[in-house]
Formats: C-alpha cells, structure tokens, sequence
C-alpha cells in the first residue's frame, strides 16, 4: 500500500513538471501545430533564447510588472489570464501556457505572430535576427 501511495504521488509530481524539449523533439511539436517550414529555424532561435525550450518558464518581472509564460514566453499584460478564467486576446490562462502540452502556446504564439511578427520577443530580436540559425538540417 505504501508503494502504491508512492508511486501515485511521484505521478503527480511528475505530471506537473515542465518538460525541456529537445531541439528536434522541438522541430516535431511546431511542425504537429502547422508552423511555417521556411520560419521554422526562427521559432526553434526564438524558443532556445526565450525560454530554453522548457514547456514551465515563468519570466521575471518585466519593468512594467507583467511578466512571460512557456516555451514561447508569452506576456500576460495583453495574451493570457492570471485568473483561472481564460481571457485576453490569446483566451488562455497563464497557466495554461505552462502545459507539457504546447498546443494553447501555440496557438497563441501563431497569434501574436500574425500581428505582430517576430520582432514581438526580445529574444528574437536581440539574438536572432541577421544572425546564424539553428541547425535543423537532422530534424
């Protein structure tokens, strides 16, 4: 009975721990949700340097006191909720964004994209743009 308990519990703890992708495992998950290929080297740069490609990133806090959520560090001042309540223009929850499961950050990345491009993250901006891409070529 008490290894059940065990086992039940390290479930949970597991279950909820983020996960890093690995940077094919990456390439598969963006190609699963209809990422462009021709853009695929920029997103697979974006997520290494917004968040390490880890699915439970929770940014400091930004000068404004908002602060980014997942493997794409989307911004709760405008995408996502920090209730428990969906909202804002992404109709997500902060924690939703955490999920082991990208397909809400997605979808929500694939938003703010269309709107804004990849000058919206920083990470983008500073450490990809004019400069060496990913390798995907193995992927």
């Amino acid at each position: 009975m008490k290894w059940c308990i065990f086992l039940v519990t390290a479930g949970i703890f597991l279950a909820c721990e983020g996960r890093e992708l690995s940077r094919c495992d990456l390439v598969r998950e963006l190609r699963r949700y209809g990422f462009s290929e021709n853009q695929m080297r920029d997103w697979v740069c974006l997520v290494e340097n917004e968040s390490s490609r880890r699915t439970d990133v929770i940014g400091k806090p930004n000068s404004d006191g908002s602060r980014d959520y997942g493997l794409f560090q989307i911004n709760d001042r405008y995408w996502c909720s920090n209730t428990n309540t969906p909202g804002k223009d992404c109709n997500v929850t902060c924690k939703q964004l955490l999920s082991n499961n990208i397909r809400d950050s997605a979808v929500c990345a694939q938003k703010i994209f269309r709107r804004h491009g990849f000058n919206a993250w920083y990470g983008w901006a500073n450490r990809c743009r004019g400069k060496p891409l990913p390798d995907i070529r193995s992927c």
